[in-house]
């Protein structure tokens, strides 16, 4: 009798073990991912795959960053483009991504050419790759965490008031919070924790941002803009 009860729970367990595997292959939409910058933002997507990793609601590799050789956009299209592992290219991919900033020339130095930031998006819609682009850096859609803006800031504008609102949201962890380790690891790892909970706001706000702009929308010039939400979204919705 034990033995016979013993096979039913194993039978049981293998079923449930079917189910789940069966529940979590549903769920993965396979997702390539390439980066302007080699830190905050590649981090920031790395810190939504790794908690969907944990409540098992994707495999290991259904979402792939790839290897980060450029900076500039045009640039980043290619690091996708070239994208190969274990025989599967940018391809194999069900949502294949890039993320850039139209970051304008500063006369100091840095930035990209308007053209670079114009091709990327051309060559992209070309390649039927999805760009989430941030005008004028990623840093806009942190602040669309606590407010709505539409009206143009800067880049160093943009980072001070992150950093001016993070530390009034949370001393305590961004007590040494500054415009030179905002994008480090360690940072934008704190960063997306603490932001998460405001997601949805983020998203409501930067989509009124485009809606605002309406069908006159133009992303190398409209400052700020960001479609960022739209790849947030893809992944937000397995883990919120």
């Amino acid at each position: 009798m034990a033995r016979k009860k013993l096979y039913t729970d194993n039978k049981e367990k293998s079923k449930d073990d079917f189910k789940r595997k069966k529940q979590i292959k549903e769920q993965v939409k396979s997702v390539l991912i390439a980066c302007e910058d080699k830190i905050s933002s590649p981090n920031y997507f790395k810190m939504i795959i790794k908690k969907l990793i944990e409540d098992k609601k994707i495999t290991q590799d259904s979402l792939v960053i790839a290897k980060h050789e450029h900076v500039n956009p045009k640039g980043v299209l290619q690091d996708l483009l070239n994208h190969k592992k274990d025989d599967k290219t940018y391809k194999d991919f069900e949502h294949r991504w890039i993320v850039i900033d139209r970051d304008i020339a500063r006369v100091n130095g840095g930035g990209h050419p308007k053209d670079d930031f114009l091709t990327a998006l051309s060559e992209a819609k070309s390649k039927k790759v999805e760009v989430a682009y941030s005008n004028d850096c990623f840093e806009i859609w942190y602040l669309l965490h606590f407010v709505y803006r539409n009206t143009a800031i800067s880049r160093d504008d943009v980072i001070k008031e992150v950093i001016k609102r993070l530390k009034d949201k949370n001393y305590k962890t961004f007590s040494k919070l500054n415009k030179d380790n905002i994008k480090t690891e360690a940072m934008t790892k704190l960063i997306f924790d603490e932001l998460l909970e405001l997601q949805k706001t983020a998203i409501k706000n930067a989509k009124k941002l485009l809606e605002n702009y309406a069908d006159l929308h133009n992303p190398e010039t409209d400052n700020p803009s960001t479609k960022v939400f739209e790849l947030v979204e893809i992944l937000s919705n397995k883990i919120l």
